[in-house]
């Protein structure tokens, strides 16, 4: 007899079962035999007439469908997914295989395993047995084999299900601990789906996720609800085999949200080929506490940028994290990453950075894997700079924080030219390289500062706000140097040779490599350009100047543009003012006409005696308005500001001898002319100083209480000083005062007031400076030269 392995075969790999009712040429056909690449189709229609075709030309017509009984189309013949199998074990998977032999050999009349020619068992010859007498054989087989489930209804469902969908189906008829048992898929469906509309819910009891299913399936599927739903025992089993843990629903929502936001297997890289070509910008929590200007202890947020393809951190901003107070939209005191903060790093990422005082020698450059000399050559800048590369950025990657997507920002990026491309919404996949950079920062860097808090409060040290502390600009130091010394010259995973993989390289050694091969152009920026990188508002110049943030700003050359158009369409008279929050004394004007800038200061920066920021002047403008003043006191809160900085300058304890130093941002060279106090004055000639005069009585006596005449000199001072003034008699004995002297003699202590003129005092108390004399006696120790020689001593 002639085996029926070959017709399977061809029907498997055509997609034309042996059997099937087809549509074809605009006719239904049913197939009657297969032979080869070639197809016998019986016609079923009335009129129609039989066909002998190629079976390749049968499923290439364009007309071409599967058809059931009742004619309608059939869904296409799928691959088999075996995708399943690997989760199961070896004992389960020789059960579904085993299942899978006897259901083939139903079909085939053979085992899928038998030799080319194997004859049929007897009661499986597809050409003699229909489909139901080769079940009940089988059935009949399986229950002398011990089989448990061997019913001939058992055999029949799961040979449908294997038709339908292959292996993948069958697992979950035959292995009991298959991906979901026997639960419908479209219950699995739908406790998938209140899953994900929970997690960013508050956090609940796997009790409340069964009691949603329950809805769904009623809702979704009430005519079936009673077959269809599970029970609470399954509910669970069930989840334990989708990998969802009961405890996971009861994370806090941030975590819930990250977990389901994760980058999912396979892991891709993100990578780059150039320097530049990549960089991702996002900001942290630096679990840190540091001094803040006023002389608190403050959070810190970390801002920080990196080329993916060197892994080089190429700038990094500490900022201190206070809410505000007050009503929403109308807060005070608040300070956190903003836009100019951003800014500022691109500023510090275009620039090397130089090493500080304090550093360790292998911190430089100059002792770095650096191309120290070649870069020295390109810009003298990078002489006696720290060991960061400077990297100019193609595209930057952001995510959708108000900061980044801010007008300033966008403005600095296309003015230095900047691609700005925005993350997907929640996928930290598009920025992995800075998250992972944060992760290592808070490892490597921050558990090791003074003032670490740890990521939340349950995981915080007692008593941490009271230990010694780092002002923001130290921290903001220590961190720079930590990223020259540590971060670029430690051996990154990410990094590796294409030639030798299993050596990892550091990346300042990655950017060795790299620029050799594509060069360095530097940007150096003059104080003219680095003013366009300020935050700017345009402003009508007024009889009072401009002001900004309830600071009045105001010179001469700044009058010169009050009630003056600006010639720009829809500005009217308003004109471009640029402004630093870490340095608001001055402002400037920027005249597009001309291609300049005009500069103006603060009117009230005499009554502010040290050097302020935007944030500052927020505290003390709050501390005004809760004792009852109001935001245009300007003066009071300039003196405000004074007395903030001076208390911050003692600090908490008056005995404290450290002082925090005013946090002011990276330098920008914006080029202020600070006028000189000693501008115009010459420098003193020692020979035409004239000495002091010297008293005429002991420093005591001359406010003496009693008689305001002074004691009566002695007989050698008479001859060189003048005749003391007496009191005049219009000085009541009580209290009085003359009007042309200005003496008075007050009555409650008799003592004399120096409420007269300079003059006076000098005539009063003081005696002209001796002049040296020439004298014939012979004894050189006389009293009258040691009176002389004791008013030279004094006059010295």
């Amino acid at each position: 007899m002639t085996s029926v392995r070959p017709l399977a075969a061809a029907a498997q790999q055509s997609g034309l079962p042996l059997g099937a009712r087809v549509r074809w040429q605009g006719g239904t056909y049913r197939v009657v035999a297969l032979q080869g690449a070639e197809a016998q189709l019986g016609c079923l229609d009335e009129h129609g007439h039989d066909a002998h075709a190629l079976v390749a030309a049968v499923v290439g017509a364009a007309d071409y469908a599967l058809l059931d009984e009742d004619g309608q189309v059939r869904d296409a013949v799928r691959v088999a997914d075996t995708s399943g199998l690997s989760l199961l074990s070896e004992a389960e998977r020789a059960a579904v295989r085993d299942w899978e032999r006897h259901l083939r050999e139903i079909d085939d009349g053979v085992p899928p395993d038998a030799a080319e020619g194997t004859v049929p068992r007897p009661g499986y010859d597809p050409a003699r047995f229909t489909v139901r007498q080769r079940i009940a054989a089988k059935a009949a087989e399986l229950k002398a084999l011990g089989f448990k489930s061997s019913s001939v209804s058992t055999i029949e469902r799961r040979r449908r299900v294997y038709q339908a969908r292959g292996v993948f189906d069958l697992v979950r008829e035959v292995v009991a601990g298959s991906p979901w048992g026997r639960t419908d898929e479209r219950v699995v469906r739908l406790l998938l789906a209140e899953v994900e509309a929970g997690r960013e819910e508050s956090d609940g009891h796997g009790t409340r996720l069964y009691e949603r299913l329950q809805a769904a399936v009623e809702r979704e599927h009430p005519d079936e609800y009673d077959r269809l739903m599970i029970s609470r025992a399954t509910f669970y089993r069930l989840l334990e085999r989708l990998g969802i843990a009961v405890g996971s629903l009861r994370w806090p929502t941030q975590r819930r949200m990250d977990a389901a936001n994760g980058a999912a297997a396979p892991y891709t890289p993100t990578w780059a080929l150039r320097l530049g070509e990549q960089v991702q910008i996002d900001s942290t929590g630096l679990d840190i506490i540091a001094v803040g200007d006023d002389g608190q202890p403050v959070q810190v947020e970390l801002t920080a940028a990196i080329d993916v393809a060197s892994r080089s951190i190429i700038g990094a901003m500490i900022v201190p994290k206070v809410p505000g107070r007050g009503p929403r939209g109308r807060r005070l005191g608040g300070r956190g990453t903003r836009s100019f903060d951003a800014v500022l790093m691109l500023a510090q990422a275009l620039a090397p950075m130089p090493g500080r005082p304090g550093w360790s020698p292998s911190a430089l450059a100059e002792r770095s894997e650096l191309p120290y000399a070649d870069l020295v050559a390109c810009d003298p800048r990078m002489a006696g700079a720290a060991a960061r590369p400077v990297i100019r950025p193609r595209m930057i990657v952001v995510d959708h924080g108000k900061i980044f997507n801010s007008e300033h920002f966008d403005d600095v990026c296309r003015m230095l030219g900047i691609s700005v491309r925005p993350a997907r919404t929640r996928t930290a996949t598009d920025k992995a390289v800075i998250e992972s950079t944060f992760g290592a920062v808070k490892k490597r860097f921050s558990q090791y500062v003074a003032g670490y808090t740890g990521s939340d409060l349950a995981r915080r040290g007692k008593h941490v706000a009271e230990e010694p502390l780092w002002s923001l600009n130290e921290l903001q130091d220590l961190l720079d140097e930590w990223i020259a010394l540590d971060w670029q010259q430690t051996a990154h995973d990410g990094l590796r040779s294409p030639f030798l993989p299993g050596i990892t390289v550091s990346p300042n050694r990655m950017y060795a490599t790299l620029v050799a091969a594509e060069g360095h152009v530097p940007l150096p920026l003059t104080p003219h350009e680095n003013r366009k990188l300020l935050p700017f508002k345009r402003l009508m110049v007024t009889d009072k100047g401009v002001t900004i943030d309830n600071r009045t700003y105001n010179s001469e050359a700044l009058r010169e543009y009050r009630n003056r158009h600006s010639q720009i369409p829809g500005q009217g008279m308003r004109w471009q003012i640029r402004y630093s929050p870490y340095a608001p004394r001055f402002v400037w004007l920027y005249d597009h006409t001309i291609d300049d800038w005009v500069e103006a200061e603060f009117i009230h920066q005499r009554l502010i005696s040290d050097a302020w920021t935007q944030w500052t002047w927020e505290q003390a403008t709050l501390r005004v308005l809760e004792d009852g003043g109001g935001r245009d006191d300007q003066r009071r809160i300039a003196r405000e500001v004074s007395a903030l900085r001076e208390r911050a300058r003692r600090g908490p304890d008056p005995q404290a001898k450290r002082v925090p130093q005013l946090f002011t941002g990276p330098v920008l060279d914006l080029d202020v002319d600070v006028p000189d106090p000693y501008e115009g004055v010459p420098d003193p000639d020692p020979a035409t100083v004239v000495r002091a005069p010297s008293l005429a009585m002991d420093a005591e006596h001359v406010l003496a209480a009693g008689d305001a005449t002074p004691p009566p000199p002695s007989a050698a001072r008479e001859e060189s000083q003048p005749a003391v003034p007496d009191v005049p008699d219009s000085i009541d004995d009580d209290s009085g005062e003359d009007e042309q002297t200005g003496w008075a003699r007050r009555s409650g202590a008799d003592s004399l007031s120096l409420r007269g003129s300079a003059a006076d005092i000098f005539a009063f108390g003081y005696s002209q400076p001796a002049t040296p004399r020439i004298t014939d006696d012979p004894n050189p120790h006389s009293s009258a030269s040691d009176d002389d020689a004791e008013d030279g001593e004094e006059a010295l």
